[in-house]
C-alpha cells in the first residue's frame, strides 16, 4: 500500500490527462487562432512537465530519497513523453472530435524533458525539503 501512496499524485495527474485529452471541449471558449496555438502549446507543455516531475518524484520518495539515478530520470522521461505521442495517435482514432498534431506531440515531449530539468534543478538547489545532497 505504501507503494501506491508515492504513486497518488502522478497516477491522478496521468488520468486527468487523458480525461482531458479524450473528452470534448465544445462548451469552452473558443480563442482566435493565433491564441489557440499558443496557448495550447504551452498548457500540453505544462501538463506533461508535470507528469514527469510528479513521475520522479514519486520513484524518489519511493527509494527512501536516494538520489535518482540518471535510469530513473530517462525512464521518468522515456514514460512522460511516450504517454504523449500515444494520445496523439489515440486521440483520431478514438474520438471524432480530436485530431492528431504533430506540434502538440513536440509540446508533451518537451515538457517531459522540462519536468526532469526542473526535478534536478529543484533538487540540486535542496528547494524540494529532502535532506539527500545533490552532486553534480
Amino acid at each position: 500500500m505504501t507503494l501506491v501512496k508515492q504513486y497518488v499524485l502522478f497516477l491522478l495527474w496521468l488520468v486527468l490527462i487523458l480525461y482531458l485529452s479524450f473528452t470534448p471541449l465544445k462548451s469552452w471558449p473558443q480563442p482566435t487562432i493565433f491564441q489557440k496555438l499558443y496557448i495550447d502549446k504551452v498548457v500540453h507543455f505544462i501538463m506533461y512537465s508535470v507528469l514527469s516531475f510528479l513521475l520522479i518524484r514519486s520513484m524518489f520518495r519511493q527509494q527512501i530519497k536516494q538520489l535518482p539515478r540518471y535510469e530513473a530520470l530517462l525512464i521518468a522521461f522515456i514514460f512522460s513523453a511516450s504517454v504523449g505521442v500515444a494520445v496523439e495517435f489515440l486521440q483520431p482514432m478514438l474520438t471524432e472530435y480530436r485530431k492528431f498534431e504533430w506540434m502538440d506531440m513536440v509540446a508533451n515531449a518537451a515538457g517531459a524533458l522540462g519536468g526532469v530539468f526542473i526535478f534536478k534543478w529543484l533538487l540540486s538547489r535542496r528547494k524540494m525539503g529532502w535532506k539527500a545532497a545533490y552532486r553534480k
